[in-house]
C-alpha cells in the first residue's frame, strides 16, 4: 500500500464538515460523515420525517467554502450555525 498525502482541499472541506456536525449536535441531531478513499467528504443527516437522508458537501465559492444539500440550498461555511439549523429544519 502506497501513503498519500492528502490534498490541502480536501482536509479543508473535512475540517469544515465537522464543524458543522458539532453545530448539528448542539441542535440535537445527528449526523455521519464518510470519507471515501478516493472521493470527497459527504456529511450525511437523517430526515427526520422520512426515512432518507441529507447529503451536504463543502464546495467551493468564488475564493470561499459553502455547505451544500439538496442540489440548490447554500449557505457560507462561516456561517456553519446558520446552516446547521437549515438543515435541521428539513423534514421532508
Amino acid at each position: 500500500m502506497e501513503w498519500r498525502p492528502v490534498p490541502a482541499a480536501t482536509a479543508h472541506r473535512l475540517e469544515l464538515l465537522v464543524r458543522l456536525m458539532v453545530s448539528l449536535r448542539s441542535l440535537g441531531r445527528g449526523s455521519v460523515l464518510y470519507l471515501d478513499g478516493r472521493a470527497e467528504p459527504v456529511l450525511s443527516v437523517p430526515v427526520v420525517s422520512r426515512r432518507r437522508s441529507l447529503a451536504v458537501l463543502v464546495v467551493q465559492a468564488g475564493r470561499g467554502w459553502s455547505y451544500l444539500w439538496d442540489a440548490a440550498h447554500r449557505t457560507p461555511a462561516a456561517a456553519e450555525r446558520v446552516a446547521a439549523e437549515l438543515i435541521a429544519g428539513v423534514t421532508r
